[in-house]
């Protein structure tokens, strides 16, 4: 696996974080999929790559009656997300995998992934992956940190290297000839808990993939 010797690769790492700043990234459910949630029928069934304690897939459950999956690699935060769940009776499923290996046995009504840090040669596979675990006509919503980051006036938040930013062409041609693309560039203010808040540069995609 590439980059491991970076802490933040592993799981242990991220562990860590969730036991000491709980909730890392917030309660609240990613604005960008809150806009787009309109787009998906009732009683959807929504996977979350990365989603560490499932604020936006519990979001998804409560709001809307979807039938949300949480998945990441973190025990200790998908234990949150469990005890979210139960607490609320909601209908959300957790999946402990390192998304660059995790192989689905299964496909949803749609895929979301909001600021999952992968390097230039782990991300194809992501966008492969997104594409597959979605069922023909289903949507995929999509929001990472993009270059200008790193290099615009923007607040210092998120991670510091440049490999960690997803370029704007890059997410374009990944998904181009799906049914419905639409990934641009944004400046917004991020309120993702203490460690995004602040103003930041990203990079927006909404796909419908496959034919319906």
């Amino acid at each position: 696996m590439s980059d491991s010797s970076r802490p933040s690769s592993h799981p242990e790492f991220w562990n860590v974080r969730y036991e000491r700043d709980e909730p890392l990234f917030g309660a609240e459910p990613n604005a960008f999929v809150e806009e787009q949630a309109h787009r998906l029928p009732p009683e959807s069934a929504v996977v979350e790559l990365g989603a560490g304690e499932g604020c936006t897939p519990a979001w998804l459950a409560r709001a809307h009656g979807h039938h949300a999956t949480a998945v990441d690699f973190s025990e200790t935060a998908l234990a949150t997300a469990q005890e979210w769940a139960m607490a609320e009776d909601l209908s959300l499923n957790t999946i402990q995998a390192d998304v660059r290996t995790w192989q689905p046995s299964r496909q949803w009504d749609a895929a979301l992934v909001t600021f999952l840090q992968l390097l230039p040669d782990e991300r194809p596979r992501l966008y492969r992956l997104l594409k597959t675990l979605v069922r023909p006509g289903g949507w995929m919503f999509a929001e990472w940190l993009r270059p200008a980051h790193l290099t615009g006036d923007y607040d210092r938040l998120g991670p510091s290297r440049m490999d960690r930013m997803v370029p704007v062409d890059e997410v374009r041609r990944a998904f181009a000839g799906e049914s419905h693309v639409c990934v641009e560039p944004v400046d917004v203010h991020l309120h993702e808990g203490s460690h995004l808040n602040g103003k930041a540069a990203v990079v927006r995609a909404t796909v419908q993939v496959g034919a319906p």
